[in-house]
């Protein structure tokens, strides 16, 4: 497919605009202790609890963490299966360990999930153009296809709606934390998603600091 000059140079601008549009988890802050050089491996077995008021949450969190982590072949212990747990997970985390330890486990995750909102500026009345098929007349020009939407002027404040999740990774033959981060994402719709990608960055962060290899 050919681009015309005009069409050319508008394609950068729409893709800018696509990437500033979607939301993605990041990851705030994140600590690790260098001295501890037992990565989790495949074969490994973690015990995850994910600390949240609403249970259907929790078990979300606790699935999206088994998924995630059979991709690094590695087992997870959902905390929602484990008896010796109340209903919410827990907050005790000498409770949390001896529930893991009983599994077999090697290890613990703890993910805290929180809902928060920030400021967010929206736009005032915008001017569209696009790419594909030209047509003139009428005082404007436009082109079909790929349609991008600048403001012009005026605008307010709204609030978007937030996911934070703050995760630590408790080596239980050593019996202490050796990595926490915190990450967060917007909420848009299914609360599934959010929990998901919460999971998948903390989880790439653990890689990229070698507590899992």
């Amino acid at each position: 497919m050919k681009f015309s000059p005009i069409q050319a140079h508008l394609l950068p601008l729409f893709a800018s605009l696509v990437v500033a549009g979607c939301a993605t988890a990041r990851m705030d802050s994140q600590w690790v202790d260098r001295s501890f050089h037992d990565a989790l491996a495949p074969g490994a077995r973690v015990f995850v609890a994910c600390e949240t008021a609403v249970d259907s949450l929790r078990r979300l969190c606790e699935d999206a963490w088994a998924e995630r982590m059979r991709t690094e072949g590695i087992a997870v212990v959902r905390s929602y299966g484990a008896a010796p747990l109340p209903a919410d997970g827990g907050s005790d985390p000498a409770r949390i360990d001896d529930a893991a330890r009983a599994t077999g486990a090697s290890a613990v995750v703890r993910m805290k999930l929180a809902h928060g909102s920030h400021a967010v500026f929206q736009p005032g009345p915008q001017v569209g153009f696009g790419i594909g098929g030209g047509s003139g007349g009428g005082g404007g020009f436009s082109f079909g296809g790929i349609g991008i939407s600048l403001p012009i002027g005026g605008g307010g404040v709204s609030q978007r709606l937030e996911m934070a999740a703050s995760t630590t990774l408790t080596d239980l033959a050593r019996g202490t934390v050796v990595w926490a981060g915190s990450a967060r994402t917007e909420i848009d719709g299914d609360a599934g998603a959010p929990v998901s990608a919460l999971t998948r960055v903390t989880v790439d962060a653990m890689k990229e600091a070698g507590v899992i290899r």
